[in-house]
């Protein structure tokens, strides 16, 4: 027989479940303008500090500068509003730091915030996010055509460690 104690604690969890779901209409990912993680978004308190400490490669930034103005690609980012996204939590800030040194305006910078992967976005129909955070750079929207920042980065990382950094890979991607 189950003691009270162990039903009281069974109750409760089953209050706690049903309490931290999300509703069917907030499992969409909201867009959030670049500029208005500069001023503590919530769940992104963390941003400013990882944004500021990253220092990308002055060369490399030069070479973004010049092929996005000529490219003129859009990058479509998803991040998840929390403080230990698996110990990547480096990885977005330093995107937007990248882009924003190399002069990539916020126009062409859209960044998506959402809880997982199976939230609805507005180009589930050209991509799939399968983890958090991702980065996309658009090469041909008619054909979907999308180069994969992230999961490429985790490529050259594995396969050539230390020797592709971040931006190296976003230059790689305007280079399609």
């Amino acid at each position: 027989m189950v003691s009270r104690t162990l039903k009281n604690i069974f109750f409760l969890f089953l209050i706690f479940i049903v309490s931290c779901n999300v509703s069917d209409e907030e499992k969409t990912a909201q867009f959030v303008p670049f500029r208005d993680f500069l001023n503590l978004v919530p769940g992104f308190e963390w941003f400013n500090l990882e944004y500021n400490k990253y220092n990308p490669d002055a060369n490399i930034i030069q070479q973004i500068d010049s092929l996005w103005k000529v490219k003129g690609y859009r990058f479509y980012i998803f991040a998840n509003p929390s403080c230990n996204c698996d110990n990547t939590q480096s990885i977005f800030p330093m995107i937007c730091k990248i882009l924003k040194s190399s002069n990539v305006p916020d126009s062409a910078m859209f960044i998506y915030t959402m809880l997982n992967t199976s939230y609805k976005h507005p180009f589930m129909h050209k991509f799939s996010v399968k983890k958090l955070p991702s980065c996309f750079t658009e090469i041909d929207s008619a054909r979907s055509f999308y180069f994969s920042v992230i999961d490429t980065f985790e490529l050259y990382r594995l396969k050539y460690p230390g020797k592709y950094p971040m931006e190296r890979i976003i230059l790689m991607s305007l280079e399609k």
